[in-house]
């Protein structure tokens, strides 16, 4: 089994197109209240290749900022619909000293928003969400929902960066490298594209469906 690649593009790429090759795609939304100058165009291509097959599942990111609520309303806006086959993920990083102190209430406050809009919650975790997470960025956020997490290490393996309370919390994807040759091998983008990249360690295109709850994994019966 393969890991699933995939690219993660904003306003500072390209707008997608039909160069890009992989089944799993993320894109940025906003950050904060500012909007992505090229997400409507991603967002009607990424959805057109939902339709017709080419692409598994689509990740849409939101950048936290202290305006949590502001940049939920924003997200939601964007999108316009609450497609089934489409994960929300919170961009928890400090940019530079911009964002100090634990802010884990606020972000888990937009975590569990994000779900509440995504519909019911699966198991009591939330629904259609997960978290981006540099270790360095590790006390920003140091309480964490049970969530899958994007978790970035250039030229080296990643590490899950320890929290105070986790309760399930887990990686799901590595981002090994921003198409600066961090790579060891692995694509550093698409066609003529270079941009951040992810593996989905250990998990085939439609695994990755279940680990970020597009479907719903069995229940054991109950004895």
């Amino acid at each position: 089994m393969s890991d699933t690649l995939f690219a993660d593009i904003s306003e500072w790429q390209p707008p997608i197109d039909d160069s890009y090759s992989y089944e799993w795609l993320s894109i940025r939304s906003n950050d904060g209240t500012y909007r992505d100058r090229n997400f409507g165009h991603n967002w009607d291509r990424a959805r057109s290749w939902l339709d017709s097959g080419r692409l598994q599942g689509l990740i849409v990111y939101c950048v936290y900022r202290p305006n949590w609520r502001d940049a939920l309303d924003t997200h939601i806006d964007l999108q316009g619909e609450n497609r089934p086959d489409v994960v929300s993920m919170v961009d928890v990083e400090s940019w530079g000293g911009q964002i100090t102190g634990d802010h884990s209430e606020t972000i888990n406050g937009l975590v569990w928003a994000i779900s509440d809009w995504r519909g019911p919650h699966i198991h009591g975790r939330p629904r259609r969400v997960i978290g981006y997470l540099n270790p360095h960025d590790a006390p920003i956020w140091t309480r964490r929902p049970p969530i899958g997490f994007v978790i970035p290490s250039y030229g080296s393996p990643p590490s899950f960066p320890a929290g105070t309370e986790d309760l399930g919390a887990q990686m799901i994807a590595h981002q090994y490298t921003n198409g600066e040759g961090y790579g060891n091998g692995l694509p550093e983008g698409y066609g003529t594209v270079r941009c951040d990249m992810n593996a989905a360690n250990g998990y085939d295109p439609h695994q990755l469906r279940t680990a970020t709850g597009i479907e719903q994994p069995a229940r054991s019966p109950a004895r």
